[in-house]
């Protein structure tokens, strides 16, 4: 598995994780319906990740296999929420299900973070859904769940999501 940044050329390879992995990740945590309807939305997030790969602002890195392409991928950049203004965020990290504990995630955690050491950050967050098992991912990272909460509406639906906030960012493999 090669953790690598990301390239405009990987942008339906991106938006291919981003569709499948929501249907994955949030089965029972949001409505089914929007669930069904994400390979629907194919051109969207592949437009998306055209224009976010094209971007050098952003920060993104993909997990990348020789037999079946990206699987995985993290972006961000600045923090976008008051309060965390010298905070590095991540927008977003997903990995397909059946590379799940294979430390891809944490591969791609660690890449991210370096990055932003060398660009002066010391710490992170991100927002998570609530009772999202990845929460315990995190935590396993060192990140830490604040009593931070935002609400949102997706698919119709109600949902709280909580920040969880990283007050080091220098990841260790093992």
């Amino acid at each position: 598995m090669i953790i690598r940044k990301a390239i405009i050329d990987d942008a339906a390879e991106i938006a291919n994780v981003h569709t499948n992995s929501w249907r994955e990740a949030y089965k029972g945590l949001l409505p089914q319906s929007l669930l069904d309807d994400r390979p629907l939305v194919f051109k969207n997030r592949y437009d998306l990740w055209k224009r976010v790969t094209a971007d050098k602002t952003q920060t993104t890195f993909v997990a990348e296999s020789d037999r079946n392409g990206v699987v995985g991928f993290i972006n961000g950049y600045n923090a976008r929420d008051k309060g965390f203004e010298d905070y590095a965020e991540v927008y977003c990290i997903y990995l397909l299900k059946k590379f799940h504990g294979q430390k891809i995630g944490l591969k791609l955690l660690k890449s991210y973070f370096d990055v932003h050491i060398q660009k002066g950050y010391e710490k992170a967050y991100l927002w998570v859904l609530k009772d999202n098992p990845t929460i315990r991912f995190y935590e396993s990272t060192g990140a830490k769940v604040t009593d931070d909460i935002k609400q949102a509406v997706l698919g119709g639906q109600k949902v709280e999501e909580l920040c969880c906030v990283w007050d080091k960012l220098d990841l260790k493999i093992k």
